[in-house]
């Protein structure tokens, strides 16, 4: 009977999905075994089930090749970091700092831009705003209503800018516990 050519879509029936799986798996773990004979190559692979669970294959070993990934990986990015060490990733929380340093100095600068707007607001024209919102003409109105767009997109920039920069204190500050490992 032979072969026959199968379709590539995703398989609907659970069971049918589970079985195929399993066998892809064995033939693609089978594959990357003669890759690294054939071509004395270092591979790894980690394929997760339909029902969640991890396998993997690596040659020589997994961790092996994980870690080597990690190693040339930072000594391409690497700045010259004082320990020469990039197991922690610290390139990318310096770039981080970095990036939060600047957030806070804009937040600072918005902040002191704020407050003379809000003393220029104080000082002039208080009496116009102070009219009852029907005794004002058409034209005031459209001002008045231009100047509430103006000061609604601003607060929403800083709004924003808050958001980013408490993210990145946040990451910047989370000491996950693969993380901790790295460290030691």
């Amino acid at each position: 009977m032979g072969r026959r050519k199968i379709k590539m879509e995703m398989v609907q029936d659970m069971n049918t999905r589970q079985v195929t799986f399993s066998k892809r798996r064995t033939g693609l773990f089978k594959k990357a075994s003669e890759l690294a004979t054939l071509c004395n190559a270092e591979l790894g692979i980690v394929v997760f089930s339909p029902g969640g669970k991890p396998y993997s294959y690596g040659k020589p070993n997994l961790d092996a090749v994980t870690e080597r990934f990690m190693r040339e990986e930072c000594e391409d990015s690497d700045d010259g970091d004082e320990e020469g060490r990039c197991g922690n990733n610290r390139p990318k929380l310096k770039k981080m700092n970095e990036r939060l340093d600047f957030l806070k100095q804009e937040i600072e600068a918005e902040k002191k831009r704020g407050e003379k707007a809000q003393e220029k607001l104080e000082s002039a024209g208080e009496a116009r705003f102070k009219k009852p919102i029907e005794k004002l003409t058409i034209g005031e109105l459209n001002e008045y209503r231009d100047k509430l767009q103006r000061v609604h997109g601003r607060i929403q920039g800083q709004a924003k800018n808050l958001h980013a920069s408490s993210c990145l204190l946040l990451l910047s500050k989370d000491k996950t516990p693969a993380n901790e490992d790295l460290d030691n």
